[in-house]
């Protein structure tokens, strides 16, 4: 074959090869043997140049090319180096190192990546510890000589032996059973290709017999559910490759339905492509992740000769029983006992004393490890039948299922004493369920409460709390905090005062876990305040009734009556009531002091997060102060008018900077305030069904909702078209997940809002 055509060959075939997982079977085991095919058509055209006529059999080289690593597995995925070595025997007849280097040459022009070892024979022998570690544990026949493979394999697996304690030391890697991410490093994550090959190479290097060595340990079955696991996860690898036209690892969640496409999944079980395809994949991972760990221990147990306790129950019943028999205490994993109750089947008429000790399971101090070893043997399932495992959550770094695990684990780290302990952990378990509506998760929670035959107040007041379980976060994230109309839709979710802190104690929790930022925590305890405040009495929810009453405090302070008339007089008269609501007295006058004195300042704060405060005129152009800014993360903008035509405004950022990069920042938006320097706003991309405007949001505000592409720029020409519309500006929430930023906009109704919705709208919109 030329070479031009092995090289069309190779284009076409990497063009087509997409087509492959419309095959049954392993995309892995079909792509090695195409790299197989074109590696020999490739030796053959090289053999041709070299010898022409007198082109002698390739037994008769001392040559030959063996696939080492993955690729011997036949686990080679698209675009990954291909791990080859080239031994040859180094006899006087033949120049082979031209001839090799030719094949490399060839292999390279053709498009095949190699990650290639040359090696004469004999120094097969002598190679380190960690070159056989990382090469050549695993050897396959591809071409060439194979007397000479099977000289060459024969010499590495003598220096294997040779080698087997320390090889054996640093494959015995520690595992855990890990929570796993929705975005994670294909390689790297529990469960992952480096867990799969590394389990590989440890089961080759003890193998004894043509069988398996898994097989020892493991059933048929078991061994199958392991094999079908790792070839989804090498066809995966092979899908993220071919989307990003590179190697690549990283799988990002927002992606997961391109993938979908690529490898033709379809909706299941009222359960989209892309939400089949994660579920799949982390199943596969967790599965890998199981039998690695024990698998790992049971060959390590072997060959330490070391005895470790093995369980055996009669029945599913029994082994509850253990578990309800373990000291109340935290307990490291145990894969033995895991994979045991994973063995071990459920019948259906244990199923009411099963839920009985189940129930019991709550009532502990510590019942998370247990909880786990359930979820990690499947057989949660049977027990709690609402969860379903590795649903996919666009608002979080876990699926449903995993993030309840996490939160469940982080509050029993908490060491709470509370009477309601046993039913905030079930509320937790209860997260993890997805349904879609408030009717679907009632009836969801009943059903399964009255097999725990729960008394009707605890009922009502877990079944509050799991309806309402992200309530907080969503008002903290998204909604005035300070509305009225807001928390009265809240108070009458919750009803009392009780069930309010108990869902702020569950959001701190998750919180904690999501890595929140310290905005979240201070607006979140407003909130609490707020809440509080409405509980003890409705009238302070109106924004005038509480504006008096906060004005009515400050009057008598200190600082206030040390401040000359005309100041004080400005500070009763300032036009923003939520100015004064939701600043500290400290802040006011501070405020109002630097604007009596100065037509314009701005700030920077970096004690904890970065956060922006500016006073101004209400003309000023703030837009390119925040294009200057765009590369940071903005969680939230406050608006307030002053007096004399000027606005204080905040805006936090979820970053933490150093000194020196404030200082640069100083510099950089010093130099924003020169008109010669500033840019031309560039119009982002806002599809029409991606803005939503809504003027009831009460009486005095009206509220704009922008869920679209996070873009560079966007706030600066959104700021832009409001100044350009003379809209008064309360509050703003900005958050970003997966690249997708949700803005809620919260502004004073005035004529222009009014006369205008429509057209505003229109101005932001690209369509």
């Amino acid at each position: 074959m030329p070479r031009q055509k092995l090289k069309d060959t190779i284009a076409d075939y990497k063009s087509s090869c997409h087509k492959l997982f419309l095959k049954q079977g392993s995309f892995s085991m079909y792509h090695s043997k195409q790299v197989d095919y074109f590696i020999n058509q490739a030796f053959r055209i090289v053999l041709g140049e070299f010898f022409e006529d007198f082109l002698p059999t390739k037994e008769l080289v001392p040559f030959c090319i063996v696939a080492r690593d993955y690729y011997a597995k036949n686990h080679l995925c698209f675009d990954e180096p291909i791990p080859l070595l080239f031994a040859y025997k180094n006899l006087k007849i033949y120049h082979l190192k031209p001839l090799i280097k030719a094949l490399i040459e060839l292999l390279n022009d053709v498009g095949l990546r190699l990650d290639y070892i040359i090696l004469e024979n004999e120094g097969l022998a002598y190679m380190s510890e960690q070159e056989l570690l990382n090469s050549l544990i695993q050897m396959r026949f591809i071409s060439g000589s194979k007397l000479l493979f099977k000289d060459s394999k024969a010499r590495v697996n003598l220096t294997l032996k040779k080698h087997l304690n320390s090889l054996a030391l640093n494959l015995f890697k520690p595992c855990e059973l890990a929570f796993l991410k929705q975005d994670f490093n294909i390689q790297k994550a529990d469960g992952g290709l480096q867990d799969l090959r590394n389990l590989d190479n440890l089961l080759t290097l003890f193998k004894k017999d043509s069988f398996n060595y898994a097989l020892s340990f493991i059933s048929e079955k078991n061994f199958s559910e392991l094999r079908l696991a790792g070839e989804f996860l090498l066809s995966f690898k092979s899908a993220l490759n071919l989307q990003n036209q590179k190697d690549n690892d990283e799988f990002r969640l927002e992606n997961a339905q391109d993938l979908a496409n690529l490898m033709h999944k379809r909706e299941k079980k009222n359960l989209k492509a892309k939400e089949n395809l994660v579920q799949k994949i982390l199943n596969s991972m967790h599965t890998i992740s199981l039998y690695n760990a024990f698998l790992i221990k049971q060959i390590q147990n072997e060959f330490l000769q070391k005895k470790e306790k093995q369980y055996h129950f009669s029945s599913f019943l029994e082994a509850l029983q253990f578990l309800n028999s373990l000291k109340d205490e935290p307990h490291n994993l145990d894969i033995n006992l895991v994979f045991a109750l994973k063995e071990m089947p459920f019948l259906k008429e244990e199923n009411e004393k099963a839920l009985e000790l189940f129930k019991g399971f709550f009532e502990r101090k510590h019942c998370f490890f247990i909880l786990k070893i359930l979820l990690d043997s499947g057989k949660l399932k049977e027990l709690f039948k609402p969860m379903i495992r590795f649903l996919s959550n666009e608002e979080s770094d876990y699926c449903f299922d995993v993030e309840a695990f996490v939160m469940l684990e982080e509050f029993e780290k908490a060491n709470l004493v509370l009477k309601e302990n046993a039913l905030l952990k079930l509320v937790i378990l209860f997260s993890g369920v997805k349904e879609e509506n408030e009717l679907a998760k009632g009836g969801v929670f009943r059903a399964f409460c009255a097999k725990f035959k729960l008394e009707n107040k605890e009922l009502e007041l877990g079944l509050k709390l799991y309806k309402n379980f992200n309530a907080l976060k969503e008002l903290v994230e998204k909604e005035d905090i300070y509305n009225p109309l807001i928390i009265s839709a809240l108070l009458s979710k919750l009803e009392n005062l009780k069930t309010l802190e108990l869902l702020t104690l569950l959001t701190k929790i998750k919180a904690q876990i999501s890595h929140a930022s310290p905005f979240f925590y201070k607006a979140l305890d407003k909130l609490l305040i707020n809440a509080k405040c409405g509980f003890e009495d409705a009238n302070l929810l109106e924004e005038s009734t509480r504006r008096v009453k906060k004005e009515q405090i400050l009057k008598r302070t200190k600082a206030f009556l040390d401040l000359s008339p005309l100041l004080q007089d400005k500070i009763t008269h300032i036009k923003s009531n939520l100015f004064l609501i939701k600043n500290s007295f400290e802040d006011i006058i501070k405020i109002a002091q630097i604007a009596h004195n100065q037509d314009f300042k701005f700030w920077l704060n970096t004690e904890s997060n970065l956060s922006l405060e500016i006073i101004c005129q209400k003309d000023f152009k703030i837009e390119y102060f925040l294009y200057a800014l765009s590369e940071f993360n903005l969680i939230f903008m406050s608006f307030y008018e002053l007096f004399n035509d000027k606005i204080y405004l905040k805006f936090e950022y979820e970053n933490i900077i150093n000194q020196t990069h404030k200082e640069k920042l100083l510099t950089l938006l010093n130099t924003n305030l020169n008109l010669s320097h500033k840019r031309k706003i560039k119009k982002p991309i806002i599809k029409k069904d991606e803005v939503k405007f809504d003027l009831n949001y009460s009486k005095t505000y009206a509220k704009l909702n922008l869920n679209t592409k996070d873009q560079q720029g966007l706030m600066a020409f959104v700021m832009n078209i409001f100044r350009g519309y003379d809209l008064h500006l309360s509050t703003a929430k900005i958050q970003t997940i997966r690249q997708r930023t949700r803005n809620s906009f919260i502004f004073e109704k005035n004529e222009a809002l009014l006369q205008n919705q429509n057209k505003i709208i229109n101005s932001l919109i690209s369509e």
